[in-house]
């Protein structure tokens, strides 16, 4: 079990992978919230924030979907450790947002919050990624028996 073996720090590295995944879902969790909430609760300042044309419904609804999301990833961290699926929700919205924007802000020109916002995301996506659960070797010789591979 070399993979368990405790690192320099004295954590072993799954541990710490699964505390990092977990701090980083919490973090993507709480930042969708406060962007879903902000147009939901003064929608003047997120319309001059952004800069952009923007219709109340569309933007309220994407910020509705964007609460359930951060919600959702916020519970899952809550788990020990933290499995797959979460961590590919949060990759994977976060990596659509990012490729939407990527997209279109180059498009419509001007400045705003949301090219920060692209940065972000990219990172989101990115940590998550690179944090992805792998099973451990006796796991996944246990779920091959199964008929099942990881």
């Amino acid at each position: 079990m070399a993979s368990r073996r405790a690192g320099p720090g004295g954590a072993r590295p799954i541990e710490a992978r699964d505390r990092w995944r977990r701090s980083t879902l919490i973090a993507q969790g709480l930042y969708y919230l406060a962007v879903g909430l902000w147009p939901l609760l003064h929608f003047a300042s997120y319309a001059r924030a952004v800069a952009l044309p923007l219709q109340p419904f569309q933007v309220q609804t994407f910020a509705a979907v964007l609460i359930v999301v951060g919600g959702s990833l916020i519970e899952a961290a809550r788990r020990e450790p933290p499995g797959p699926f979460p961590t590919l929700l949060g990759a994977a919205v976060a990596g659509a947002i990012a490729l939407v924007s990527l997209f279109w802000l180059p498009r419509l020109g001007g400045m705003s919050w949301l090219w920060l916002d692209l940065l972000v995301e990219v990172a989101f996506a990115v940590t998550l990624l690179l944090l992805f659960p792998r099973p451990l070797p006796e796991r996944r010789r246990a779920a091959t028996r199964r008929g099942w591979t990881p």
